[in-house]
């Protein structure tokens, strides 16, 4: 019977990669929404690149579209603690799979990064990176860890966004 119960919950882990690439994929879709919206509003995507995203050269609708970014990510960062910690409950299952499954985590976080930076949210892949270096993205501690951060960073631009709304 054990081994049936470990074997769903690592199923659940499954699914919930599956949840997680979906969130990343959210992500990702609204950033291009943004970015082709603001470049038919003459926004450079250069500039995006380059990180002028400022109210003067983003404008209202990039520090919009930065809010709505940020918050999908939020949603997706609690999604990887709630896996996290399914993996952290779930002491029987094979090491090798979790050692991937923290593996993917870690991938999606670092592809969800790189598409934040596209919209000017600066070094994002950096705050991922040297995130890992403080604690290894091979544990789930680690994982939790590099998903803080991440939250953290995100809350502190938003909070900055809103601040420039007004």
């Amino acid at each position: 019977m054990d081994i049936c119960r470990i074997r769903l919950e690592g199923s659940i882990s499954l699914t919930g990669k599956a949840r997680l690439e979906s969130s990343v994929k959210d992500i990702i879709d609204e950033i291009d929404k943004a970015i082709k919206e603001a470049i038919a509003d003459g926004v450079k995507l250069n500039e995006l690149e380059e990180n002028k995203t400022g109210a003067k050269k983003g404008g209202p609708q990039i520090r919009d579209a930065k809010i709505r970014v940020i918050n999908l990510s939020v949603k997706f960062l609690k999604e990887i603690e709630e896996e996290a910690n399914i993996l952290k409950d779930n002491v029987g299952m094979n090491k090798v799979d979790k050692d991937q499954l923290l593996k993917d985590m870690y991938d999606l976080m670092l592809n969800a990064a790189g598409s934040l930076q596209k919209l000017g949210l600066q070094e994002m892949i950096k705050t991922v990176t040297q995130a890992a270096e403080k604690t290894p993205p091979t544990t789930v501690e680690g994982i939790l860890m590099i998903a803080n951060t991440i939250e953290d960073k995100l809350k502190k631009i938003k909070g900055k966004q809103e601040t420039n709304k007004k």
